[in-house]
C-alpha cells in the first residue's frame, strides 16, 4: 500500500465541534481507515483536555503526539486560530512514541533517555530515519535534555524538536501525548522503515559590528562579555532603549536583536534569545553558551527571512537525494512569524516552489528549535536553536 497522508482543519469556536471536524476531514482525506501515526497542533485557544479525547475517538485511537502552537502552517494558509491534524496510513513508513512528564523536577537528561527508550520500545526493529519531538517551551535550558537523546540515539542522528508555544503568553502551552494534555513535558515519535529524510535549518539574521568575547558563562547563563557585565552589549548598540528589554523579556527587541553565537570555522551563526535579564545585568538564554565563544548581536529582516526559508528547502530537498518527499514538516520560530506578519504565507509558497504544490505541507510556530546544524566537523550534530526555520522532508 502507498503512503497516504490526511490534513484536516478546523476553527469552529466549539472546542469539541472543531476537534472533530478536523479529524474526520484528516481522515477523509487520508481516504483510508488504517492510520498508523497522528500528528496535532492546536493554539492554545482550543483546550487540549477536551479536544483530544474527541480526536483520538474519530481516528481509531491512533499513535498521538503533538502541541500548542502560535499558528498552524498548512499548504494553503496559515491560521492563528484553530485545530490541525495530520494523519499518516503506511506500510513503509513506521512510527514509535513515547512521552515523559515532570522534567523539571528530574535530571532532564534521563528524562531524555526514557523518552527515547519508550520510543525504540515502540518502534520495533525497523531502519531508523530521524526522532521528532516536542517539549515544554517554558522550560529555560534543554541542552542537557538533547544530550540524552544523543545518547541513545547517536551524536550525528537527525533529532528535529520544537518548544511548544501559545500565542506570544509564554505562560499557556501545552504538549500532546494519546488523548492527555501536559506540561512540563515531552512527546516525540521516531520515524523511520523504508523512506528517506532530509532536513534543512536556516534562520537569515546576520551579525552587528565587531566581535565579543564571553568571558564568563555557566550553562545558559552569560554573565560578563568583553570584561562587562553582559547586559552592556545591548546598552552599547540599543542605548536606553536596552531597559525595554530588561523591562519586557519577551518584547520586540528580544526577538528583533537575538544573540548571535559564531560558529568556529564557518560564517554560521546559532541564534539565542535573551529570555532573562538577571540583577547582575547576565543574560539568561535558551540553551548553553559556551565560555569563550564570540558573540554578536543579530539583526533581521523579512527578505532575509524568506530566503531562510528558501536555503533551508533546498538544504532539506538536497538530503533527499531526488527521491520525491510524501510529506513536507515545518517546524519555525514564532518570533519570524511576529516579524514577517502578513507576508509570512509567502515564504511557504517559496517552499512549495522547490518541492511542488502538490507535496502536503504541515507545521507549526515553535519556542526554541532543535535541529542538525552544519559546524566546523564533517557531520551535523542537532544544536538548541532560535528564530530559526526547520524543513523536514519525508519520502
Amino acid at each position: 500500500m502507498p503512503t497516504n497522508i490526511g490534513i484536516g482543519f478546523s476553527q469552529d469556536r466549539d472546542v469539541e465541534l472543531a476537534a472533530q471536524s478536523a479529524a474526520f476531514l484528516s481522515k477523509s482525506n487520508l481516504g483510508t481507515d488504517k492510520i498508523d501515526f497522528t500528528l496535532v497542533f492546536s493554539t492554545v485557544h482550543y483546550p487540549s483536555q477536551q479536544s483530544l479525547p474527541v480526536i483520538r475517538k474519530v481516528l481509531n485511537n491512533t499513535k498521538l503526539i503533538g502541541c500548542s502552537t502560535a499558528g498552524v502552517i498548512l499548504s494553503d494558509s496559515i491560521q492563528a486560530h484553530g485545530i490541525g491534524v495530520l494523519t499518516v496510513s503506511s506500510d513503509d513508513i513506521f512510527f514509535g512514541t513515547g512521552s515523559v512528564n515532570d522534567i523539571a523536577s528530574q535530571d532532564p537528561h534521563q528524562a531524555a533517555s526514557f523518552l527515547a527508550k519508550k520510543s525504540l520500545s515502540d518502534f520495533g526493529q525497523h531502519n531508523r530515519g530521524t526522532f521528532l519531538f516536542f517539549i515544554d517551551g517554558e522550560l529555560k535550558n534543554n541542552s542537557s535534555f538533547l544530550k540524552g537523546l544523543q545518547d541513545i540515539f547517536g551524536n550525528v542522528f537527525p533529532i528535529v524538536g520544537a518548544g511548544s508555544s501559545d500565542d506570544f503568553l509564554f505562560e499557556n502551552s501545552f504538549q500532546c501525548f494519546e488523548d492527555k494534555s501536559l506540561n512540563d513535558s515531552a512527546v516525540g515519535t521516531l520515524i523511520g522503515g523504508n523512506c528517506h529524510v532530509g532536513v534543512g535549518t536556516r534562520h537569515g539574521w546576520r551579525p552587528l559590528g565587531k566581535p565579543r568575547i564571553i568571558d564568563e558563562s555557566e550553562g545558559n547563563i552569560i554573565k560578563r562579555i568583553d570584561g562587562q557585565k553582559a547586559i552592556n552589549l545591548y546598552e552599547s548598540y540599543l542605548g536606553q532603549d536596552a531597559k525595554e528589554l530588561q523591562h519586557n523579556k519577551r518584547g520586540a527587541l528580544a526577538i528583533l536583536y537575538p544573540l548571535g553565537i559564531h560558529v568556529e570555522g564557518t560564517k554560521e551563526y546559532l541564534l539565542k534569545n535573551a529570555i532573562d535579564i538577571l540583577p547582575d545585568g547576565s543574560i539568561v538564554c535558551q540553551g548553553d553558551v559556551p565560555r569563550g565563544s564570540e558573540v554578536h548581536i543579530m539583526i533581521g529582516n523579512k527578505d532575509s527571512c524568506k530566503q531562510a526559508a528558501v536555503e533551508a528547502a533546498q538544504e532539506a530537498q538536497n538530503a533527499l537525494l531526488g527521491k520525491q518527499p510524501k510529506l513536507i514538516l515545518i517546524i519555525e520560530s514564532m518570533a519570524r512569524l511576529k516579524l514577517l506578519g502578513r507576508s509570512a504565507f509567502a515564504e511557504i509558497n517559496q517552499i512549495k516552489e522547490i518541492f511542488g504544490h502538490s507535496v502536503p505541507i504541515f507545521g507549526m510556530y515553535s519556542n526554541g528549535e532543535i535541529s542538525p546544524f552544519q559546524t566546523i566537523e564533517k557531520f551535523k550534530h542537532p544544536h538548541l536553536l532560535n528564530e530559526s526555520i526547520i524543513v523536514l522532508g519525508i519520502a
